[in-house]
């Protein structure tokens, strides 16, 4: 998998202005630890992007130093949303999806870089600013595991489909049952992305730039389907999945799968309680 990155210290700053490109200002610190993960939930953070916003590469920078710092807990998802994903003749790749494009409404996310920690509310917004998400993460971090799910996922060259396979057990009740969320991400996507600090890369463009963790789509809908109508403590609960593979664009040899359980009742659009990721095995 090809990746640019070059290590930058992790924004503790606060205080953010909601544009339609953000700028991450200084000052920083330099994370020397890895965090102690041990028995800690996993987190999913949505970085919403566009290729023509240029204080994306550096947000992005942060969110790979947030991953290495948990241990793998964090799971990073980027969505293309807003107008400054939009297509134009210098920066033809269109990433952009529908779910993205509605979840970047329902999330009221109107500039980028931006993101969702589990889609849960920080400070009455679920649009959670670059210099936050590691507040945010450490927050949701902190919290007992309320479930767990396991994944396997594969991807037929004859149907040109993919198959999931679910599995999940709670340890508390949730009171309207639960939603899965599976979602396609696929890596090294190359193209071009705008850019204004060297921190990132070469200014005022970084070309080639590989988009890896991007969302491509959703196998069962904008915000999942019913995992369960009732929830017992400890059960096993189970969920398969065929999804047709009609776009050519997509690389289906550098397909991932995330599988998340949402709880419908924490908000209005749902939180996210238990996360995994899996690669998309390609078969015959």
């Amino acid at each position: 998998m090809k990746l640019f990155r070059i290590l930058i210290p992790v924004l503790l700053v606060s205080g953010w202005i909601m544009t339609s490109c953000d700028k991450l200002d200084p000052p920083y610190a330099t994370v020397l630890t890895q965090y102690d993960t041990t028995n800690k939930p996993y987190i999913l953070l949505e970085e919403y992007t566009g290729h023509t916003c240029n204080n994306c590469p550096l947000a992005t920078q942060k969110a790979l130093r947030l991953i290495d710092y948990y241990r793998t807990k964090v799971i990073l998802m980027t969505v293309h949303a807003t107008s400054l994903a939009d297509p134009n003749p210098k920066y033809p790749l269109d990433l952009r999806t529908p779910e993205g494009t509605l979840w970047a409404g329902d999330y009221s996310i109107s500039g980028v870089p931006a993101g969702t920690i589990n889609r849960t509310a920080i400070g009455g917004s679920i649009a959670v600013p670059s210099d936050k998400w590691g507040e945010a993460i450490e927050t949701q971090i902190s919290k007992p595991i309320a479930a767990m799910v396991q994944l396997s996922a594969s991807y037929s060259s004859s149907t040109r489909e993919i198959s999931a396979s679910v599995s999940g057990w709670f340890k508390k009740k949730l009171t309207a049952g639960s939603n899965i969320c599976l979602f396609i991400t696929e890596d090294s996507i190359e193209g071009k992305q705008s850019n204004k600090d060297t921190a990132a890369g070469p200014t005022p463009e970084i070309d080639p730039y590989y988009f890896n963790e991007t969302f491509r789509g959703s196998m069962n809908g904008n915000y999942g389907s019913l995992f369960s109508a009732t929830v017992e403590v400890d059960k096993l609960y189970t969920y398969t999945k065929t999804f047709p593979v009609t776009n050519t664009d997509w690389n289906t040899n550098r397909l991932y799968l995330i599988a998340a359980i949402l709880d419908p009742s924490a908000s209005q659009f749902g939180e996210i309680i238990a996360v995994t990721k899996a690669r998309i095995v390609s078969t015959k």
